[in-house]
């Protein structure tokens, strides 16, 4: 009786020890930003030895929702924005998440993020991140870029464009680093792409607007203006 008695002893000292050890190691979150008018939270979970945030999470009135793959620095600079809007005009709002990452002269690296009420397989409606066509190759596909040291010549989607080279110089040619100047924005009820056109380091003469809609299971480009 005392071996039993002793065996179960060390096997309840052992479950134990396993147990505090998940507790101890198990990530804590932290709330980044909120929206209390629509109860919407965004938790991540700190990583002070990189500084950064990781394993997002947004709790959307009782509803968790798993993110993968966001990352950003612990700066206030860098503080994610999280807007609660209705981008597809269903009478439902998405819930929109931009970070930023990263700044510098002429550089603005952001992505969004859209996260929407669908119907899943079992039938349910739960909030899932929906896909958006990268600005960047929606303006490499649809449009062609030209520049020389005088003009930037711009063409696509019906339209053509011709003006004078502002920076009276060019790295480029035709293929130009678009992704380093990539600026998310909401607008009322609409989700936007502000992208750049590098013409060198410290001259950015041009820009593309991309104004975002629901297409299927994807946000893609509709409206596209160009300023130059």
């Amino acid at each position: 009786m005392k071996k039993i008695l002793a065996i179960l002893a060390c096997m309840i000292f052992i479950a134990s020890n396993i147990v505090s050890a998940e507790v101890q190691t198990k990530p804590k979150q932290t709330l980044v930003v909120a929206n209390e008018k629509e109860k919407v939270y965004l938790y991540a979970t700190p990583n002070p030895k990189e500084e950064l945030y990781t394993d997002f999470r947004v709790k959307i009135g009782k509803e968790v929702v798993e993110t993968f793959g966001w990352e950003v620095a612990m700066s206030e600079l860098r503080t994610p924005e999280l807007h609660v809007i209705d981008l597809n005009n269903d009478g439902i709002k998405e819930v929109v998440v931009i970070i930023t990452l990263g700044t510098g002269t002429w550089v603005v690296q952001k992505e969004a993020h859209i996260l929407q009420r669908v119907e899943t397989t079992n039938g349910r409606q739960a909030y899932e991140e929906m896909d958006i066509d990268n600005p960047v190759h929606t303006i490499e596909r649809d449009f062609k870029i030209t520049a020389t040291n005088k003009t930037i010549q711009i063409s696509g989607r019906g339209q053509k464009w011709k003006a004078t080279n502002i920076c009276k110089n060019t790295y480029y040619h035709h293929r130009f680093p678009l992704y380093q100047s990539v600026n998310w924005k909401v607008e009322g009820n609409r989700l936007i792409a502000d992208v750049g056109l590098p013409i060198t380091s410290n001259c950015v003469p041009a820009g593309f607007l991309l104004n975002y809609k629901q297409k299927g299971q994807i946000y893609i480009a509709k409206y596209v203006k160009l300023n130059l």
